[in-house]
């Protein structure tokens, strides 16, 4: 039991804590309760929260307020799913488009000051919305409820590599804190942290984690493979970490594998977006992944925007349940996912069982079929060619052309070529015109995350 530091002198159990620490401690007893409700439970309270969601945007945003009246819509005295459905999907091209009209005009003073959001635009679409202290509180509850549930051990040392603008957090130290930082500081005593900038090359990367030597070490998934593979290579086992988190990018069960081998350490993700915050928690006990309903009502629809039965990939929608700066409703976010049968922990909380990718993710055919396409792994490209491979990005080009970004020991022969391509026809299944290119370091997008595989054509 991680116990909350008093605000008194002499009083350390029961803790009193002070005003701020009260109410973060105040939400997790709420959400500790909230997430054992039934499904129709939870979602009765969603509906209630909704409600004055969509009457605010309804009557407040610009935006909202002509998209209800193109459809002949008016808010029921309460709401409902069915309601919700008739609320056409918006799509990052209209939000970002919508401009100042897709803010409330009276935003209530109460939920505190606003403060700029920009999404990363990893499709090329950036979206710019507006936070405020009351969606700042949300996102660190949902934060520390990722903390508990995991029971993170807060004495530990905590390393972060993600990234920063040019030059901050940089090489050879980084930046150290005292504590965790607010999200947690604010409510516990904890240990330090630490960041890195994740445009520190890798090499100096390893030596800042020997110097530190974090516990808990948080990073991308296509950080952590460079991490893990130099480490394996030259048989680093000198960092011992207890738990590495994943973020910013979706991770397979190949890299969580890689991690463990390389770290003996339990590996966690979480499934954020800068619009509303966490989105889904992985489950301590059972590892899938389980909505955070009392943050945002998530859907996953079909092509005709129809709700997608557990099992079957979908686009996913949000619905954000505490922004009255800039209320989202029915948000195309450009994931696809797809829900899971409930979860054996007990949680009523919905079950995404995999997080697929974004819509440039997907391989498209000659045909029209638009699929998430069986890349393989680097080591099936060693297997064939003898040389190590560190790092690949494939990029479809047009739906018969696709480049294969490489970063290895050598360029390939003739021969290896062949193969190497070959081989990745037959993972496509279909015979695309490839043509592969040695990179010293293949570029990442904006804010430093990576995608394996993007498609420029459009769908």
């Amino acid at each position: 039991m991680q116990q909350p530091r008093s605000a008194l002198s002499g009083m350390t159990f029961p803790a009193l804590p002070d005003a701020p620490a009260s109410t973060a401690l105040a939400l997790q007893f709420q959400l500790e309760r909230s997430q054992w409700l039934s499904p129709d439970a939870l979602l009765q309270l969603q509906m209630k929260q909704l409600h004055g969601v969509l009457k605010h945007a309804a009557t407040t945003v610009p935006y909202y307020r002509d998209l209800f009246a193109a459809h002949g819509l008016t808010v029921p005295d309460s709401a409902d799913y069915a309601f919700l459905q008739r609320v056409p999907p918006s799509r990052r091209a209209a939000l970002r488009n919508a401009g100042t009209a897709l803010q409330s005009q009276n935003i209530p003073a109460e939920h505190g000051p606003v403060h700029p959001v920009v999404t990363s635009g990893s499709t090329g679409e950036p979206v710019r919305l507006l936070g405020n202290v009351l969606t700042r509180l949300c996102w660190h509850a949902f934060a520390l409820r990722d903390h508990l549930w995991q029971a993170r051990d807060f004495s530990h040392r905590l390393g972060i590599i993600r990234w920063a603008p040019k030059d901050k957090y940089a090489a050879p130290d980084g930046m150290h804190w005292a504590t965790w930082g607010s999200i947690v500081g604010s409510t516990f005593d904890s240990g330090p942290s630490f960041a890195l900038n994740v445009a520190t090359p890798l090499r100096e990367q390893i030596e800042w984690l020997l110097r530190m030597r974090p516990d808990i070490l948080l990073s991308y998934p296509s950080n952590l493979d460079c991490l893990a593979r130099h480490c394996l290579d030259r048989g680093i086992d000198a960092l011992r970490f207890t738990e590495v988190r994943t973020i910013g990018e979706t991770i397979s069960t190949d890299q969580r594998a890689l991690y463990a081998r390389a770290w003996s350490c339990k590996v966690v993700d979480v499934y954020t977006c800068e619009e509303t915050g966490y989105l889904a928690l992985q489950c301590a006990e059972k590892g899938s992944y389980h909505v955070q309903s009392e943050n945002v009502l998530l859907e996953i629809v079909d092509d005709n925007d129809q709700p997608c039965p557990p099992g079957v990939v979908g686009r996913v929608l949000i619905t954000a349940l505490h922004n009255f700066a800039t209320p989202l409703l029915r948000y195309e976010l450009g994931d696809y996912a797809a829900f899971g049968e409930a979860c054996a922990c007990g949680r009523g909380l919905p079950v995404i069982t995999r997080i697929h990718g974004r819509k440039r993710n997907r391989i498209v055919y000659p045909d029209g079929r638009a699929e998430f396409p069986y890349l393989g792994e680097h080591g099936q490209i060693h297997a064939l060619t003898g040389v190590r491979i560190s790092a690949f990005q494939i990029v479809q080009r047009s739906v018969e052309d696709i480049e294969i970004r490489l970063v290895g020991e050598r360029q390939f022969t003739a021969d290896e070529t062949a193969k190497v391509v070959q081989k990745f026809q037959r993972n496509f299944g279909h015979p695309f015109r490839i043509s592969i290119t040695f990179w010293d370091e293949i570029p990442k997008g904006s804010r430093g995350k990576f995608e394996e595989f993007v498609s420029e054509v459009a769908l």
